[in-house]
């Protein structure tokens, strides 16, 4: 699994892959990936970006309300 920023969209479901023997108690016969997905919740690198752009508006338009009085 990695760890910190992913620079993609948001996520909502994750997969994860596991190696299972083809025969039960054989792993010399070969393995396959199992894949399963888990429901959770990922967030990309919109949501900063998105926070940023709000409190940067924010901010310019208390500023310019200020200087107008």
């Amino acid at each position: 699994m990695k760890d910190g920023a992913r620079v993609a969209f948001w996520l909502t479901s994750i997969e994860e892959r596991k190696e299972v023997p083809i025969v039960e108690g054989m792993p010399e016969l070969g393995t396959q990936t199992q894949v399963t997905w888990k429901e959770q919740f990922v967030s990309g690198i919109e949501t900063p970006l998105i926070g940023t752009l709000l409190a940067t508006i924010a901010f310019l338009i208390t500023r310019w309300r200020i200087n107008l009085k």
